[in-house]
């Protein structure tokens, strides 16, 4: 493969060099390099190798930009160079104590149009992030909220374990309460049940994960939880099958989950795709009163048709047994962004389903807004993208054992079309704005913080 490589013209980087690591350990960032030192590259791929490199490492969310600076050193006799590589990096702001002041419901869209913008359906309290942890891209989070929902969390990721940086490892343990519970679906609607006497539903968790990341675009994850959920005597009365016939569900959790992301942006990718499979399996004893087992694949596709045009699709499939399952556990869309546009108020219940998302987006505005007001240099600009969208989507969700209020959109076929805008700036955040028609004759503008596919 050498002799192969040497019979045509290469550059050789025989030292990379990082510039504006604070904080952040070499050893993380060279992680990220598509290429080692001292490795020959043909001189036409020279260009793909770095830009790659590039990507690599503004994907790991720990800088807002990073750029590349070739320095030729010499030429032998064959045409071969040899050289440096500097990369420059601007490290993000990694201490992040965010208020929380968020709506209870599933989106904005059911928030603003079912719940009739009620305040007291809101959270509010304060998340602590720290990224970054001691230089080595560790993550710390703890959470306290009140409000609809009581929620006390905490997780710290550690994603490099061992020397050759293939092993990581997150803890993490949880607990929330409500007095309000969807207790039961309606209309394809969530209907909910305050009990003022006791909390409606407690739930609590922990767990750990490992990963393992033996390439740059490629990981495993193996996760070990265990829960329990409470739900009172009144949500169980107005809906004993909640919990299959009782007011107690405790069970371990096994889930394994395969990803290879080849996106050049992960929070709005341009080009590249990713493949997400993952396997599930709940309760294994006669003391646990969940079983079920459940497989998810999805796979989206992005294209760079030219500077100004993106294409974007994503399917995404879903089926769990045994067919008929406690209503908390059923494998739904209108959760965690999983719907087909056009149903954003709607939930669909079931053991199986699927949706095919479709934008075709053309970028006409992109600047970088000076605000060197701001004392932080972290912030002392503003990226901001514009894209105006054309969405189509396809979606199905399968139940024998669907309740005749929910049969309108459930073992029927789904579909939604629409314009949208996407508005996206720094530190991962998107704003997206729809207009979307569905087939069964809804319509409505949504607002959404979330990237579409």
């Amino acid at each position: 493969m050498q002799t192969l490589l040497f019979a045509q013209p290469s550059f050789t980087p025989q030292k990379v060099f990082f510039h504006g690591l604070k904080r952040t350990k070499t050893t993380i960032v060279s992680r990220e390099l598509s290429f080692i030192p001292g490795q020959a590259i043909l001189l036409q791929d020279t260009a793909d190798f770095f830009k790659k490199s590039c990507f690599n490492i503004f994907n790991t969310t720990l800088f807002n930009y990073c750029t590349y600076r070739v320095d030729s050193g010499y030429t032998d006799s064959t045409g071969h160079s040899f050289g440096q590589i500097h990369f420059r990096v601007s490290e993000r702001w990694y201490t992040f104590p965010v208020p929380i002041f968020e709506l209870a419901d599933r989106n904005f869209n059911e928030w603003w149009y079912d719940r009739n913008a009620d305040f007291n359906r809101v959270n509010i309290g304060l998340k602590l992030i720290q990224k970054n942890v001691r230089g080595r891209n560790e993550e710390l989070i703890l959470l306290g909220q009140a409000g609809f929902t009581r929620r006390f969390d905490f997780s710290y990721f550690f994603p490099y374990l061992n020397h050759s940086q293939t092993l990581g490892l997150k803890i993490r343990g949880s607990y929330a309460n409500n007095r309000d519970v969807a207790y039961r679906s309606s209309g394809n609607r969530l209907v909910f049940q305050r009990d003022e006497n006791s909390f409606g539903r407690e739930r609590m968790y922990a767990g750990f994960q490992f990963t393992l990341r033996r390439n740059i675009y490629s990981y495993h994850t193996l996760d070990f939880t265990y829960l329990y959920n409470r739900i009172s005597s009144t949500i169980f009365k107005l809906n004993p099958a909640y919990f299959a016939g009782d007011r107690h569900q405790r069970f371990a959790e096994i889930r394994y989950a395969f990803i290879r992301d080849r996106r050049d942006f992960r929070y709005f990718a341009h080009r590249g795709s990713l493949l997400q499979i993952s396997a599930q399996r709940s309760g294994f004893t006669n003391a646990e009163n969940f079983h079920i087992w459940a497989i998810r694949a999805s796979y989206a596709k992005y294209w760079k048709l030219n500077k100004y045009w993106f294409f974007a699709t994503k399917a995404d499939g879903e089926t769990s047994n045994p067919a008929a399952q406690p209503y908390y556990g059923t494998r739904v869309l209108g959760f965690e962004n999983r719907f087909v546009r056009g149903y954003e108020r709607y939930v669909m219940e079931g053991n199986s389903n699927f949706h095919i998302r479709n934008s075709l987006r053309f970028k006409f505005l992109s600047r970088k807004i000076p605000a060197e007001w701001v004392p932080l240099r972290q912030f002392q600009f503003i990226p901001i993208d514009f894209y105006l969208s054309g969405i189509g989507d396809l979606g199905y969700v399968g139940n024998p054992h669907v309740l005749p209020e929910n049969k309108r959109l459930v073992n029927t076929l789904l579909a939604g079309y629409g314009l949208g805008l996407n508005v996206v700036t720094f530190y991962d955040l998107v704003l997206r704005f729809e207009y979307s028609i569905n087939i069964q004759g809804d319509r409505g503008l949504y607002f959404s913080f979330l990237s579409d596919i």
